[in-house]
């Protein structure tokens, strides 16, 4: 499985490394991508001055540490980038403060609707409460189910996430396996139905359904990479509902259907830029509301969301830029 989603590259070895700033930064540098370097090398100065911030005031350098990096992708790939942010939030005069209450509107133009066209996502103006969103970011999901105790969880954990091709055909689809606890047949009732599950040697798996033409030893050159683009779009469409968690380990989940999460279909980077967004315009416009909601229910489930996704988003990110994953190198 690879982490990026919209260009991986399968072949290239993966690059070992705590600081995925620097890699990224050579790698644009060698690319002649001066523009799109500007743009990520002030990403990197938001972010090290986040480093430096408490909960309350970080969420506004770390947005810009998230717009930034953004800019520096859609540039790289000569996308459009917009003029605006494209986000806007809001909570009703009357309403008390509650993750519930907090609305995000996702705008029709603008770097995060532009963020969206890139991962496929819908571009149309929408709008979600901060608390669904933060219910779809895996990395704080479970701070946000002891949290809120009622809320159903979305996300299956799979060990060997991987694609298969059948020996001697072309058919490639992917595969997990289930970790045994959350193999009840209860809980894999609301899979998506893009996926089904079956038992194999005493062990549940979940594997997808459509399948993917891949190529041959034989085949030529033009059809491998015919074949490779197949592989491409085939892997960010699995990408919708295979989700990951970066760290010393990476983690990968498959994302639970659910007919109340209107917030599904989108990736988990553009949900931690709106989510981090609404929580930016709170520190700069409304601090006695962004204290409310760290005196109240949600403080330990905000404060991992600020202190956790800088890591989680420019990793993504940056498998995006450069079309490689980054691990941290293993110590002996």
């Amino acid at each position: 499985m690879h982490k990026g989603i919209v260009d991986p590259d399968f072949s290239a070895e993966h690059v070992l490394s705590r600081d995925p700033w620097l890699y990224v930064e050579l790698w644009l540098k060698r690319q002649r991508k001066h523009e799109a370097l500007s743009y990520w090398l002030q990403a990197r100065r938001f972010a090290e001055a986040s480093s430096l911030l408490d909960v309350q005031a970080a969420p506004l350098t770390m947005y810009y540490a998230f717009l930034n990096a953004s800019k520096a992708l859609l540039t790289q790939k000569g996308l459009s980038k917009g003029k605006h942010h494209g986000v806007s939030g809001s909570r009703p005069e009357d309403a008390r403060a509650s993750l519930a209450t907090e609305t995000v509107n996702f705008q029709t133009g603008g770097v995060l609707p532009d963020l969206c066209g890139y991962l496929g996502e819908s571009t149309q103006k929408t709008s979600y409460s901060l608390k669904d969103i933060l219910w779809n970011i895996p990395f704080v999901h479970r701070a946000f189910l002891l949290t809120f105790t009622s809320t159903p969880e979305l996300f299956i954990p799979l060990e060997q996430s991987r694609y298969i091709r059948e020996s001697g055909t072309r058919e490639v689809w992917f595969e997990a396996q289930i970790i045994p606890r959350f193999t009840d047949k209860r809980k894999l009732v609301n899979i998506p139905p893009s996926f089904e599950h079956f038992e194999r040697d005493g062990n549940t798996y979940v594997r997808r359904k459509k399948r993917c033409r891949f190529c041959m030893n034989q085949d030529s050159a033009d059809d491998k990479i015919r074949a490779n683009t197949r592989l491409r779009n085939y892997h960010a469409q699995t990408r919708r509902v295979i989700v990951n968690i970066t760290g010393n380990r990476d983690l990968w989940y498959l994302k639970r259907a659910h007919y109340k999460n209107e917030a599904g279909s989108r990736h988990t980077m553009s949900l931690m830029f709106a989510a981090m967004h609404r929580l930016s315009e709170l520190s700069r416009y409304d601090p006695k509301g962004l204290e409310s909601h760290l005196n109240g229910q949600a403080n330990w489930l905000i404060s991992e969301f600020v202190y956790g996704s800088m890591d989680q988003f420019i990793d993504q990110i940056s498998s995006e830029i450069t079309g490689r994953q980054f691990w941290p190198p293993k110590v002996r």
